[in-house]
């Protein structure tokens, strides 16, 4: 990749606005309230460590970045949703995650949940207290209900891969399905999407 860009007009022209090094950028958010304010979810590069990862967030346009979640050289952004009604509320996933040229390795203790209610100023790992499951995860990810926002799922992969549920924006979770295809290969299938009009409704 080469970093972000940004257009105001309508994609007729772009402004490079930088993030070069993360190589690999899995999703942007914008606050529907603020336009200047943003957030990169930086997966960074398969092929080494590297400090450039995280998630990156700008309140002036993208004049200036900084990484409000970093965990280490080898853990990016997964995945990240925004509460539809409280833009100060993310949930990110952070992978851990490594390629050679002869083996993949997803998951590591860098992998997790994490949440923020002020705009990234400080965030909550979410855990096994939290009803996710013990011992080292990969790649997760996360879809969020817009008619519902209390509604989140969660696609986990751990020693036994399943789909959470949390019915408490986030607070607790609990599987509602194990099936090996809802979760085959959550490496490269990840993706989570809800109904914006019914929370029950959802696609992978």
């Amino acid at each position: 990749g080469r970093g972000v860009f940004k257009s105001l007009d309508g994609g007729k022209t772009w402004l490079d606005l930088g993030l070069k090094k993360t190589e690999t950028i899995s999703k942007i958010l914008l606050d529907p309230t603020n336009p200047n304010v943003a957030y990169v979810g930086a997966l960074g590069t398969n092929w080494g460590a590297t400090k450039a990862r995280g998630l990156y967030k700008t309140t002036d346009g993208g004049k200036t970045w900084k990484n409000i979640l970093y965990v280490n050289t080898e853990t990016g952004v997964g995945d990240m949703v925004m509460d539809p009604n409280n833009p100060n509320k993310l949930i990110v996933s952070m992978w851990q995650h490594h390629r050679w040229p002869w083996f993949f390795k997803s998951g590591g203790p860098g992998s997790g949940l994490y949440v923020t209610h002020d705009g990234g100023d400080n965030w909550q790992r979410l855990g096994e207290k939290n009803g996710l499951p013990k011992g080292e995860l990969g790649r997760i990810g996360i879809g969020i209900a817009r008619n519902n926002p209390e509604v989140i799922y969660a696609l986990v992969e751990a020693k036994k891969s399943a789909l959470y549920r949390s019915d408490d924006g986030g607070k607790k979770w609990h599987v509602v399905n194990r099936d090996t295809r809802v979760a085959t290969r959550p490496f490269y299938f990840a993706d989570i999407h809800v109904d914006p009009e019914n929370e029950n409704r959802i696609y992978n």
